[in-house]
């Protein structure tokens, strides 16, 4: 059995055995043994899914989003009976405060994850930017996630948004589809009114390679996206360039691993990186990069610092711009969602970062 199906079928178990604790004595075989039913049947579900059943319909929801989403209603549902069956003084006043409580978290959440997204605007220096790259414009988007939470609507919303931005350059740092190649469909279309002067180029994130790496590549080079599988691009103006270097995100999970760069003896130039994961800055430090682009932390999504606070488990480098010496990271908090169809104190966000020369001292 799958991690994954494993814990489908734990949380599922869990969740009856404390949820048969409130309900009525007189409806607990019933309602215990559809419960049960119905986890396990997800369960098995999940198993059985090939990816076939999740392209039409409501089959767009996978069993594991289908499985969370009902979750996520019924599990709060369930912990704020099960207080207001101790507070019997109180149970009305406690149904009333934490059902309140959990709908303007969801609201909030749904709100952040499907509301517009923040425009970041930064600003770095470099004294040995080359001068005629002053001023440059990179857009830096991330995460896209397009399927499952992210339909069609959705993704070209973003790509509107993206599209009203001058910039001179657009990249994606990976993770543009959910689950099924045909996703790629989406950021595809909804980015082809986006035309900046150096194109759009990207890399492939780990759900963009574990389900189908050929054919995500060829549906968004249909678009005109240029994803860069170990290989740089060069951006040239007035003789001097900027070479951006596209590292594919190794699916052995060894992220500071070595990369088979292609290409080289690559051309002079400032080099920026481009990665999934801020794992993999360190070689795209030993390859040049000055600056570097990643995601893949989502900024961790669900942002309930300071009272549990899980970003340093995700990254040291959970998002916004980091230095090591004179080098730079950008860690993108991503425009779509995993796992959870919210955002919570964590906005999606498209980010624009612009370029400087800076003096020599």
């Amino acid at each position: 059995m799958k991690g994954s199906h494993l814990f489908l079928l734990v949380a599922g178990l869990v969740f009856q055995v404390v949820g048969w604790a409130v309900v009525p004595r007189r409806f607990r075989g019933v309602l215990l043994g559809l419960a049960i039913g119905l986890d396990l049947s997800w369960t098995l579900w999940f198993f059985a899914d090939n990816g076939s059943l999740s392209r039409y319909g409501f089959w767009s929801l996978s069993p594991a989003a289908t499985w969370i989403c009902l979750h996520l209603v019924l599990v709060p549902v369930i912990a704020v009976e099960l207080l207001a069956r101790l507070t019997v003084r109180w149970r009305w006043w406690v149904r009333c405060a934490g059902g309140g409580l959990f709908l303007l978290m969801y609201g909030w959440g749904l709100g952040e994850a499907y509301g517009p997204p923040k425009v970041v605007e930064v600003s770095v220096s470099f004294p040995d930017l080359p001068p005629a790259f002053e001023g440059y414009r990179i857009i830096h988007l991330s995460d896209i996630h397009a399927g499952i939470y992210a339909g069609s609507r959705t993704v070209g919303r973003w790509g509107r948004a993206v599209e009203a931005l001058p910039a001179d350059l657009v990249l994606v740092t990976g993770d543009f589809i959910s689950r099924n190649p045909e996703e790629a469909e989406r950021p595809g279309q909804a980015f082809e009114g986006v035309n900046p002067p150096d194109g759009r180029i990207g890399i492939l994130g780990n759900n963009d390679q574990h389900f189908g790496t050929a054919e995500v590549l060829r549906r968004l080079r249909g678009h005109g996206w240029e994803i860069l599988m170990d290989e740089p691009k060069v951006v040239e103006r007035n003789g001097q360039r900027l070479v951006f270097l596209g590292a594919a995100y190794p699916m052995d999970l060894d992220e500071g691993g070595a990369t088979q760069w292609k290409g080289k003896p690559w051309p002079e130039g400032f080099r920026i990186g481009i990665c999934h994961s801020p794992g993999q800055w360190p070689q795209l430090l030993q390859a040049g990069a000055r600056l570097t682009f990643a995601g893949h932390t989502h900024g961790g999504q669900v942002n309930l610092s300071p009272v549990i606070d899980i970003g340093p488990r995700i990254s040291p480098y959970l998002r916004g711009l980091f230095h090591k010496g004179p080098d730079m990271l950008y860690v993108s908090s991503g425009l779509g969602m995993t796992g959870l169809p919210i955002r919570f104190r964590c906005r999606p966000e498209i980010v624009r970062i612009t370029l400087h020369r800076s003096p020599v001292q």
